[in-house]
């Protein structure tokens, strides 16, 4: 439940209708004292956290994720992101709303004296009471369930059963259930796939670029099924320039527009990459078989064909539709033992594989080179990737360590991603880009005194520009606490999106920028491959402008619910995995300071957690105490599974 407190700030941000307060007004509002300006601050933090409300870019704040249409309302009853619960992602609207008719979310059901009440995990939503419907359904205690409250009811309906909240395979599903996930393809989708042609016509191969000749490969991890993209290289203009081949899975002449297969992808917009499972975009017949670029197998590509010259400046480039045969299936780590061996671990690859990889290397670090002189910003923040033992249980969490491989197919995807935005451009066609606007100067405004409080002057402006972000990067690189602040300077930032407007991306500094390269995972890009088609043939356009903007902003938001799910999968994991080690005592590292506590990462595991400002409150810390990368020993409190978090308390 809410505390009275978060229930006088969501009344007062719904009275004012959708317009934005500042601390000092909420304040003064709510006739707070201002001695206890802290305790507001935070609260307003945790709310923050918890999505409850948002902070706007000058620092102010109105209602979350719910909206301007949950203002005038009672704001126990908002409506609610499209992408949670709402039963069909097909109704999810540019601004991610519901449509407002019902509420699906999940809960926690309890036993009564009167019945079983549902408490909903959502802690803005009151407890309700469970219809009976016709009579008495058998309940337990603890279950985790879905419920639909329809809009002014003060009861609900469970619509599924999930399990007993706590195991972790009940709270897997309720993640799915609460990201609306999807669970399957339908007949019609199956049924679809499973007529397509496997074997290739005269005409498929006629029309298209025979590279079957080049050596061509893919890399990709030790897990991948889909492999949607295969490079190649050689040296051209006497051995002072370089020919790169970027070769994607065709799937736009698999996955035509309007088949049914086509308006499933749609509606997912993207694979999401769960800890322990992937819920693909298309069905495996298409990612795992005719799409992917298996070894030695004919298949269909759209492939980006650049030439660069000595320094790796771009010099020429050519897209067209080709036929290629992958002459291996590498992984990253088989890839980087050539390439960190300067070609000595190379006795299973063949020798124009190995001597492929060292010219990509050589390539590589040139065009980096450019684009970072350019301002492009180069953020390499770790990831955590679960170990699990031969039972598939997790044995350790780790940093998942990126290697040269990585670094040279992501850039080479960049070059690629580029090129064909440039040329949908130049032929005057509208597409869907992928945009990252500049950082707002309120945003600038807010870095520049928070590393200010840390010792950093920054010559930040109102509208900085990279090499000013850059400046900071570098002063931060020989400092403990360098993740925490490329953090904070990530924080700054705009989010990147997708997008009809043609403008520079500012995170990587080029002017032209979209996604071509995964087809299989990303539907902006299927797109992106119809509309090249309808350039290299010359046809009317299959998508106008209102079309566009639309795919553009339902692909941004379930992008974001995505994130969202694999985000709290691996949070779950984490926990379950920390459940047996309550008590333990810890190396950490603090990673952020709030009102309402410290966030800390352990060295001994890759995980993170909080220590609440009550816990060390009582010991006589105060928060001035605490510095940015610091080490501290802490105890973990608790392995919350069904808030998918860590607790932590300072170690004595």
């Amino acid at each position: 439940m809410l505390s009275k407190r978060e229930s006088r700030v969501l009344r007062l941000l719904s009275e004012k209708e959708g317009k934005s307060l500042s601390e000092q007004k909420i304040l003064r509002e709510l006739k707070i004292p201002e001695r206890k300006r802290k305790n507001l601050r935070a609260t307003l933090e945790r709310m923050v956290l918890e999505g409850t409300i948002k902070r706007t870019s000058k620092g102010r704040y109105r209602l979350g994720k719910y909206g301007k249409k949950s203002a005038g309302k009672d704001h126990r009853r908002p409506n609610f992101p499209g992408h949670t619960l709402n039963g069909n992602r097909k109704k999810i609207g540019s601004n991610g709303l519901s449509n407002g008719n019902s509420l699906r979310v999940l809960a926690d059901l309890r036993k009564t004296p009167r019945g079983f009440v549902a408490c909903p995990r959502k802690t803005e939503i009151p407890e309700c009471e469970i219809e009976s419907r016709g009579g008495k359904r058998s309940f337990s205690d603890g279950e985790l369930v879905v419920i639909e409250i329809g809009l002014g009811k003060t009861s609900a309906r469970v619509t599924e059963r999930l399990g007993i909240s706590g195991e972790i395979e009940t709270e897997k599903k309720g993640i799915i259930s609460e990201y609306s996930l999807p669970k399957g393809f339908s007949r019609n989708v199956i049924k679809e796939v499973g007529n397509l042609n496997a074997e290739f016509s005269n005409g498929d191969l006629s029309a298209r670029v025979n590279l079957e000749g080049e050596t061509i490969f893919t890399i990709d991890g030790d897990d991948a099924k889909d492999f949607d993209d295969a490079v190649g290289i050689k040296r051209i203009r006497k051995g002072k320039g370089y020919r790169l081949w970027v070769s994607i899975a065709d799937v736009s002449h698999y996955v035509l527009s309007g088949s049914a297969c086509d308006e499933e992808a749609a509606r997912r917009a993207t694979s999401t990459y769960l800890s322990d499972r992937v819920i693909p975009m298309l069905p495996k017949r298409l990612s795992n078989d005719l799409c992917s670029l298996r070894p030695r197998k004919r298949r269909l590509t759209k492939t980006v064909e650049m030439d660069f010259d000595s320094s790796g400046r771009l010099k020429d480039s050519r897209i067209y539709n080709s036929v290629i045969k992958s002459s291996a299936r590498l992984t990253y780590s088989k890839a980087a033992a050539v390439l960190e061996g300067n070609g000595t671990a190379s006795s299973s690859l063949s020798k124009s594989i190995t001597s492929s990889l060292l010219v990509m290397r050589e390539l590589y670090g040139k065009l980096k080179e450019l684009r970072i002189g350019k301002g492009g910003l180069d953020f390499d923040f770790p990831e955590a990737v679960l170990l699990r033992n031969s039972s598939g249980e997790v044995r350790d969490v780790d940093r998942f360590k990126r290697n040269t491989a990585h670094e040279i197919i992501e850039e080479f995807m960049i070059m690629a991603n580029s090129v064909v935005a440039d040329f949908v451009f130049r032929n005057g066609f509208e597409s869907i880009y992928r945009i990252h606007e500049p950082p707002d100067p309120d945003s600038i405004k807010q870095l520049r005194e928070s590393l200010l409080k840390i010792g950093i002057k920054a010559n930040l402006g109102a509208r900085a520009k990279q090499p000013d972000i850059q400046a900071v990067m570098k002063t931060a690189s020989g400092r403990r606490d360098r993740e925490q602040i490329n953090f904070m300077i990530l924080r700054a930032l705009k989010k990147a999106v997708y997008s009809t407007k043609h403008v520079p991306h500012f995170g990587l500094a080029i002017d032209d920028y979209t996604h071509f390269t995964s087809p299989i995972r990303r539907y902006p890009d299927l797109v992106v491959h119809r509309i090249v088609d309808d350039i290299l043939e010359k046809k009317d356009p299959s998508y106008d402008s209102a079309l566009l903007k639309k795919i553009a902003e339902r692909c941004s938001i379930l992008e974001r619910a995505a994130e969202g799910a694999e985000r709290q999968f691996m949070n779950l994991e984490t926990a379950n995995f920390m459940k047996t080690r309550v008590g333990e005592v810890f190396h950490g590292k603090i990673l952020s300071i709030h009102p309402f506590g410290v966030f800390i990462e352990i060295k001994e595991h890759f995980v993170e957690g909080l220590i609440p400002e009550h816990l060390y409150k009582h010991k006589g810390k105060k928060r001035k105490w605490f510095e940015l990368g610091e080490d501290v020993r802490v105890k973990l409190v608790s392995a919350d599974l069904e808030r998918r978090r860590l607790t932590f308390d300072l170690a004595s």
